[in-house]
C-alpha cells in the first residue's frame, strides 16, 4: 500500500526551504537536513510494516475518493460527484444510514478558551487559497474589511504566505489548525473561498459566507447553514457542470468563475448570518445510497493500472 501511495504521480509543493518531487517514477528531490530526511525513512518503514501486516492478516486496501470517474476523449477522467463529498465517500464506504451533511471537530474545554479577541462581533477571514479557481480576489476582500472594519473586529486565519489584509488582527497559522478551530469557535462567521477552512467553520460550529466558484457544483460542498455568493455576469461554467475538471486543464477564461464576486455581496451576506447569531445551525440530513468500493478500482480507473513496485 506504501508502494502505490509513493508512486502514484501526485503534485510537489514547497514550503519555506524545503522542498520534495515525488513522481511516478519515485524520483525524491530534496533539500531537507537529514534528519527530516532520517524521518521519512522511518515512516517508510512503517509503511513497509503495516503493508505486510495487513496483507498477512488478509486485509485489502480500499481506494476512497470523493470524486467519480468517467470517459472523455478516449481517456478515464476525474468528475464531480453526484452528492455532497461527504455523501459520495459514505457511499463508497457503504453506509446505509441517513446521513447528516455536517463536519465534526472536537475541542477541549481548555481549547475552547482560545480565540476571541474582541468585544465587538468577531468575523474570520481568510485571504487566499491554494488553487486560483477557489480563491476571492485579494482586493475584493479588502474592500470588504474597508466596509465593515468600524462595525466589525476581522481576524485573519489561514496559511503565514497568504497576503495580509490591512485593518484584520493577523493570526495567520497561529498555533496551527487546533488553534485555528478554536479562533473558528469563538468568531461569529467566516468569510472565506470554499476548501478546507469551509468545513472547519461546520465542525465547529461557525457559520458562514463563502464566495463560491462555478469551477465546482454547489451540491458538492454546501452546508445549508452557510450563505453562498457567486460571481455575477458572463461567467464561466465548464467545469462546475463536468465538462472539465479544474485540475486537468489551463484556465483560458480568467478564472471568471470566482474573480466577479462582489464586495458589496458580501457584506450582505454577512450581515444576514450575523442576525443569526446564538441561533442552531441548520444541517441537512440525506439518504445513502450506498455503492460500497471493494478494492481499489477507481485507482486502477483514474491512473490505469497499479504501479510497479520495482
Amino acid at each position: 500500500m506504501l508502494f502505490y501511495l509513493i508512486s502514484a504521480p501526485v503534485p510537489w509543493g514547497t514550503c519555506g526551504a524545503h522542498e520534495i518531487k515525488i513522481h511516478q517514477k519515485c524520483t525524491l528531490t530534496t533539500k531537507l537536513d537529514s534528519l527530516i530526511l532520517l524521518l521519512f525513512f522511518i515512516v517508510c518503514f512503517c509503511g513497509l510494516f503495516i503493508e505486510y501486516f495487513l496483507l498477512s492478516a488478509d486485509i485489502e486496501p480500499v481506494f476512497i475518493t470523493g470524486t467519480k470517474f468517467i470517459e472523455s476523449e478516449g481517456k478515464v477522467r476525474p468528475a464531480w460527484g453526484d452528492q455532497h463529498i461527504l455523501v459520495n465517500v459514505c457511499n463508497k464506504i457503504g453506509v446505509e444510514a441517513p446521513i447528516s451533511v455536517k463536519t465534526q471537530m472536537f475541542l477541549t474545554e481548555q481549547e475552547k478558551l482560545y480565540g476571541r479577541f474582541f468585544s465587538k462581533k468577531q468575523i474570520a477571514i481568510t485571504g487566499a487559497g491554494w488553487q486560483k479557481y477557489k480563491t476571492i480576489p485579494f482586493d475584493t476582500l479588502q474592500d470588504v474589511v474597508n466596509q465593515l472594519k468600524e462595525k466589525y473586529s476581522f481576524v485573519q486565519i489561514g496559511h503565514p504566505n497568504d497576503p495580509l489584509l490591512e485593518g484584520v488582527l493577523d493570526m495567520r497559522q497561529e498555533g496551527g489548525l487546533r488553534k485555528t478551530a478554536a479562533i473558528l469557535h469563538n468568531s461569529d462567521a467566516l468569510l472565506c473561498g470554499i476548501g478546507g477552512m469551509m468545513h472547519m467553520a461546520r465542525a465547529v460550529n461557525c457559520r458562514a459566507v463563502v464566495g463560491f466558484t462555478y469551477a465546482e457544483p454547489l451540491r458538492l460542498e454546501n452546508y445549508i447553514c452557510n450563505i453562498n455568493v457567486f460571481a455575477r455576469g458572463q461567467v464561466c461554467k465548464l467545469c462546475g457542470e463536468n465538462n472539465e475538471f479544474p485540475y486537468l486543464v489551463h484556465c483560458t477564461h480568467n478564472f471568471s468563475c470566482v474573480r466577479g464576486i462582489c464586495a458589496q455581496d458580501l457584506c450582505n451576506a454577512l450581515e444576514l448570518q450575523l442576525e443569526k447569531q446564538g441561533q442552531d445551525l441548520e444541517t441537512e440530513v440525506v439518504t445513502a445510497n450506498p455503492m460500497p468500493a471493494v478494492g481499489i478500482e477507481d485507482y486502477i480507473k483514474r491512473f490505469s493500472k497499479i504501479p510497479d513496485k520495482n
